[in-house]
């Protein structure tokens, strides 16, 4: 299986490079005045406690949205949503289960009864669609649950039409960092499942332990179409019957009179050693859930493209609004403002609009500037826009995607996080070489950040999409910038910590807003359009 994965790898490489756009003195000078102190206004009005932490379907979450709008109409941005209109409409759905109708019960082929206990044994997944989830089936292990078309399945050899099957967290050893991360994430290992005929799925983690807390709060929010069907909920499939959570204790459970051992599945399938199997159970899993719709938006503003046929293509920016809202109290606060994550990603893009409203010089291709919601629920939001974007699908070029750029120290280098798949990588390289900043490989990719954030949505949309991240590189003799940011992100992310009297190097933001901006103006200037290097996997994901 390795020899595949290094194929993969080298497929991965690049394939072309952009041309070498012109930076002219009008654009030169734009950048120069980006406007730091701008930059800290807008993060400051975003994270203030007026907001409430800009969860969707708030007071506070529209707040921001109607500041948004505010500033592009200042701008002179055009609106770029829906009925002429600068948001694009979104209803969510918010799913809690009811804990006390929670009931799993194991039956073995001798008929005998093993009832689970909840929060104990394991937790469930609401189903976005029925008021009452049910299923009944026999079991069956399919290991991590990963395909790669002609490459490696964990389907061969078993039948799961009817079954519930049973899947550990994670991926096999081998590949790279990014395709790690896409082989992990449960949305599509389930709807890997209910594509070969599953009923539900078990999902084992074998890093985490079940909640203490007996009666933990279990809930999810998802986008609906018009007609009320699931569009999008990255932690559920919704026509799969169920899905339940367990840990390792839960599969030696499982693994029990089957004559295996966890410890050696867990190896074997580390390894990429295929070792799918029925499980000598069957069980009978039923929950109920409550809905609550609510309404929420997208916002988006639109830079006209000057090129007679170029401007019907877009360039899109993206970047989240939302952020977790209230939540435990910290030190006296519960207000989680979210000025890195990700007021600030918000603020770049708003000076990059202003970039192209004040250069002077007009990007060829249109540039949408998208302010997305419901990022932290799951790339909601971005997902919606990228299925059902104002504009029509197929003229969307790249997605450029800001998230929580991390601006607390000098930025020498960055990770641009999903460039390696595609000829988006020319462009980072040329901007990079602009602004004198080094390219790094993702420091971290146990982190699996390539699909935590609003660019996974495009690329599984199959349009080129890029997160640029912070790299590692310090000017500061003995200074470990690595280490620094991780404790800095274990005393901030996702904590009522982040605002505006955190860390903050705004001379870091201003390069930061250059090179993204750079990054938009080079693919929107070039006449080919970005494309997936040769046989790249996400390249063979329909636009």
């Amino acid at each position: 299986m390795k020899k595949y994965f290094f194929v993969i790898c080298c497929l991965a490489a690049l394939q072309a490079t952009a041309q070498q756009v012109k930076i002219t003195k009008n654009i030169q000078q734009a950048m120069k005045r980006i406007d730091t102190n701008t930059i800290r206004s807008h993060i400051a009005y975003l994270a203030d406690d007026k907001l409430k932490g800009r969860l969707p379907g708030t007071e506070g979450y529209q707040m921001a949205v109607d500041y948004v709008v505010d500033q592009y109409k200042k701008m002179g941005v055009a609106p770029g949503g829906d009925n002429g209109g600068f948001t694009q409409k979104l209803i969510l759905r918010k799913s809690v289960v009811n804990n006390k109708s929670a009931s799993a019960v194991l039956k073995d082929k001798l008929g005998n009864i093993d009832t689970l206990n909840f929060a104990i044994d394991y937790t469930v997944t609401p189903h976005p669609m029925h008021t009452a989830a049910s299923a009944s089936g026999s079991l069956v292990f399919a290991g991590y649950g990963v395909e790669i078309p002609g490459v490696y399945s964990d389907y061969i050899g078993i039948d799961v039409k009817g079954k519930i099957v049973v899947l550990v967290g994670g991926a096999p050893d081998g590949l790279p960092s990014t395709l790690t991360a896409h082989f992990s994430n449960n949305g599509n290992k389930m709807t890997t499942a209910f594509a070969k005929g599953a009923a539900g799925v078990i999902g084992i983690s074998v890093t985490t332990r079940q909640p203490a807390n007996p009666n933990p709060v279990l809930q999810s929010t998802v986008a609906l179409n018009p007609d009320k069907s699931v569009a999008y909920g990255r932690g559920f499939v919704g026509n799969l019957e169920i899905v339940l959570s367990g840990t390792k204790a839960l599969l030696n459970r499982l693994l029990m009179n089957s004559g295996k051992n966890a410890e050696q599945v867990l190896a074997d399938i580390k390894k990429g050693k295929n070792s799918s199997f029925d499980l000598p159970y069957s069980i009978t899993a039923s929950y109920s859930t409550s809905h609550t719709d609510f309404e929420s938006y997208n916002v988006v503003g639109l830079i006209p493209g000057s090129d007679k046929l170029l401007k019907n293509e877009y360039v899109v920016h993206s970047a989240h609004l939302d952020h977790v809202g209230i939540g435990r109290v910290v030190n006296g606060d519960s207000i989680y403002n979210g000025a890195h994550d990700n007021a600030s990603g918000v603020a770049s893009l708003l000076e990059i609009a202003r970039i192209y409203k004040t250069s002077g010089a007009k990007p060829k291709r249109s540039v949408l500037i998208v302010m997305v919601t419901g990022e932290e629920m799951g790339l909601i939001g971005s997902s919606y826009f990228a299925a059902n974007p104002t504009v029509p699908k197929s003229s969307i070029v790249a997605d450029v995607n800001t998230d929580m750029p991390t601006v607390i120290a000098p930025l020498l280098s960055v990770v641009p996080l999903g460039a390696e798949h595609s000829t988006i990588m020319s462009h980072v390289q040329f901007a990079a070489k602009y602004l004198g900043l080094d390219v790094e490989k993702d420091p971290e990719p146990n982190e699996n950040r390539f699909v935590r954030s609003d660019q996974y949505s495009f690329v599984m949309n199959g349009i080129p999409a890029l997160h640029i991240k912070y790299g590692n590189k310090t000017n500061i003799p003995g200074f470990d910038l690595g280490a620094f940011v991780k404790q800095w992100r274990a005393k901030y992310y996702h904590q009522s910590a982040d605002g505006m009297d955190g860390i903050f190097n705004f001379t870091a933001a201003k390069t930061y807003v250059q090179l993204n901006f750079l990054i938009s103006y080079s693919i929107a200037q070039t006449t080919q359009r970005p494309v997936w290097n040769k046989d790249d996997l996400f390249g063979n994901t329909p636009n």
